[in-house]
């Protein structure tokens, strides 16, 4: 099988997630695009701007732009670090709290159908070559002018 046939499946399988979550959690105001933020929050009050890029394996500025957005709808609030102003915190609102459990939901119920007819021995084979794949691919982010005899 093809490296390609392996990329299609997954943007195909993030895809069919995104839209179901997204159709979801729109009755809640909140995004597909703020929707793991707003849960990785929720999972680590206090957590920093560079934690959540490098958690996401994005840049400081999608960060920014998607923390912005949960702040302008008043789902979370920033706070300064007292030791180190520069560090920004991240926390629900009391807003947030009342959608948490709803959002946990439509989550689980997500990875109920992904994972149909599953052992939980495959679950686990699954995240371990997911797992693997994930730490190659760094290699590929850390280099893209890798030489491969392309001229």
């Amino acid at each position: 099988m093809e490296a390609m046939d392996f990329g299609k499946m997954i943007r195909a399988i993030t895809a069919n997630t995104n839209n179901f979550i997204g159709g979801m959690i729109e009755k809640f105001g909140i995004r597909q695009g703020q929707f793991e933020y707003f849960l990785l929050i929720y999972g680590s009050p206090g957590i920093n701007q560079n934690e959540l890029a490098r958690l996401k394996s994005v840049g400081k500025a999608s960060v920014t732009k998607a923390l912005k957005i949960l702040e302008d709808d008043g789902f979370i609030r920033r706070v300064s670090d007292d030791m180190d102003k520069r560090n920004t915190r991240c926390y629900i609102t009391g807003k947030g709290e009342l959608i948490v459990n709803d959002l946990l939901k439509i989550r689980a119920e997500a990875e109920k159908v992904l994972f149909d007819g599953f052992t939980e021995a495959a679950k686990a084979a699954l995240y371990e070559h997911l797992f693997r794949l994930h730490q190659n691919s760094e290699q590929l982010g850390a280099n893209p002018q890798c030489e491969i005899g392309v001229d």
